[in-house]
């Protein structure tokens, strides 16, 4: 992949005052910095396809800048530029008329390449001149899926394993109240299992492995779970998704895979998109499917972050959760997960004084490959074609083109 034609974004600088990737530039990631717009290179999922009904246009915010989605007659999901070309009135308060989109304030209406198509109290040929940017998009996995960058889309990214239709499967969607980074850290840091997730009864690591792979990084803590080896493993596909197997608890057949992508919603907040498949139970039984949702209740986007910003206030606490009968294990695992990350306060604005230790070791590899991305990214040379592989999880059984 190379950038090019994309114009520099503006980066930190160090103590001789020469530009310089730091930290605070993974954190920030609106359309003008260097961390968006390299976020924007590559394919990000911007909402879940049922929340795109047809007729319907709805106002999206990814990474510090608006925009409007809708589905036409057709049926695809298109997603374009927040406001008409006219007034600047945004285009989500209007209306979608067949394939296209109508604002609401004079009613100029653009097809599904952006093109004004009608103005009705504007004579022609002014429409024809007048067209809006409109994103790439594709659905996959139950999301839809845009290209927000400068040129042409990088190769869809895939993940075989997933798409089988044997399997059970959930996507859901939540906004926290912390920088998505925090969460990309949290998703190699397996030595907080044993602690913050006391349910999981995971154990103390001895040892963490981090390997450096084609797609990012994988991590294995051996033993950690004590169940089987992919309780014990994450991988880490650059730059901003990770794969994990839940732990069953006391069901084995509770236990799943997920793939995962956090967005920044903005600089303070980050967009959870999780997909998840149950291969341990027959997805045809009722009985199966209902004991998984009910570890699993809908999530109501933003209830998480409630919970935990009252944990943080004082005026609740784990005990709590952990005594509360309505709360299921993946929703205490998500709160607890949250209440941490809120916890470390607005990462863009905070000096990060820290003490790494040897369980650290996979976050300061994520640090540093991030970092030669951004340098390179920086100086418009050419980036690594990170890709994953067909098959990771032999759990899963072989991918339909493996």
């Amino acid at each position: 992949m190379s950038i090019t034609e994309t114009s520099p974004a503006p980066v930190g600088h160090n103590r001789q005052g020469q530009p310089e990737i730091t930290f605070h530039d993974f954190l920030k990631t609106g359309p003008d910095t260097i961390g968006g717009k390299y976020l924007r290179s590559f394919w990000q999922p911007v909402c879940r396809g049922v929340d795109v009904p047809k007729g319907k246009a709805k106002p999206l915010k990814i990474m510090s800048e608006d925009f409007a989605i809708y589905r036409g007659e057709n049926g695809k999901a298109t997603m374009v530029e927040a406001r008409c070309a006219h007034r600047g009135a945004k285009l989500s308060v209007g209306w979608v008329d067949g394939n296209n989109i109508k604002c609401a304030y004079h009613a100029w209406s653009y097809d599904q390449t952006g093109q004004c198509v009608k103005q009705p109290a504007e004579p022609r040929p002014f429409c024809d001149k007048v067209k809006i940017r409109v994103y790439p998009t594709q659905e996959y996995l139950g999301l839809v899926f845009a290209y927000l960058g400068d040129g042409e889309p990088p190769e869809f990214p895939r993940s075989p394993e997933f798409e089988s239709d044997k399997y059970f499967t959930l996507v859901t969607t939540d906004i926290w109240p912390a920088n998505y980074w925090t969460q990309l850290e949290n998703a190699v840091d397996y030595a907080h299992t044993e602690f913050l997730h006391w349910h999981f009864h995971f154990k103390t690591p001895e040892r963490i492995e981090v390997n450096e792979r084609p797609y990012g990084v994988k991590v294995v803590v051996p033993g950690l779970s004590d169940t089987a080896i992919h309780y014990d493993t994450m991988y880490f596909v650059m730059p901003n998704t990770h794969e994990w197997a839940g732990p069953p608890g006391k069901d084995p057949s509770m236990g799943n895979f997920a793939r995962s992508w956090r967005i920044p919603y903005d600089d303070e907040s980050h967009i959870r998109f999780d997909y998840r498949v149950f291969p341990f139970g027959d997805k045809d039984d009722a009985a199966f499917t209902e004991k998984v949702l009910k570890q699993n209740p809908p999530r109501v986007i933003g209830k998480t972050g409630e919970a935990s910003q009252k944990i943080i206030a004082g005026e609740m606490d784990f005990q709590m959760l952990k005594d509360d009968p309505s709360i299921g294990g993946a929703s205490l695992t998500t709160i607890q997960d949250c209440t941490v990350m809120t916890s470390m306060g607005p990462m863009t604005t905070r000096e990060h004084k820290e003490m790494l230790g040897q369980t650290d070791l996979a976050i300061a590899h994520l640090r540093r490959l991030w970092k030669i991305e951004l340098t390179a990214f920086a100086a418009g040379k050419p980036l690594r074609d990170w890709k994953r592989p067909s098959s990771l999880w032999e759990a899963l059984g072989p991918a339909p083109d493996a």
